[in-house]
């Protein structure tokens, strides 16, 4: 196993996390603080078809989302998209 991550600057639309091969057991999305809400799904998310949110994080507190844990690698990180506002950042956290 192996921790990896990311920090995502997310475009004017849906931005991949990686476009490397990666297969993990768990994945924890975090929006920065001060970041309008994040939607996150396939590579088709929009602002109304989505599987989940991630709400910015506050001076005192993570909002952090966490996928899994799953069967090894039953998670495709490259397969996983963000939405939201254009330059903002969201950081990715991996189990592989």
């Amino acid at each position: 196993m192996a921790l990896l991550s990311y920090t995502v600057t997310l475009g004017a639309t849906a931005t991949q996390v990686t476009s490397a091969t990666v297969f993990a057991e768990c994945v924890r999305l975090e929006s920065e603080a001060g970041n309008a809400l994040v939607k996150f799904g396939g590579s088709a998310v929009s602002a109304a078809s989505y599987a989940g949110s991630v709400v910015a994080d506050t001076a005192t507190a993570s909002n952090a989302v966490i996928l899994g844990p799953v069967k090894a690698g039953a998670i495709a990180l490259h397969d996983l998209y963000l939405l939201g506002t254009a330059a903002q950042k969201v950081h990715v956290a991996v189990i592989s």
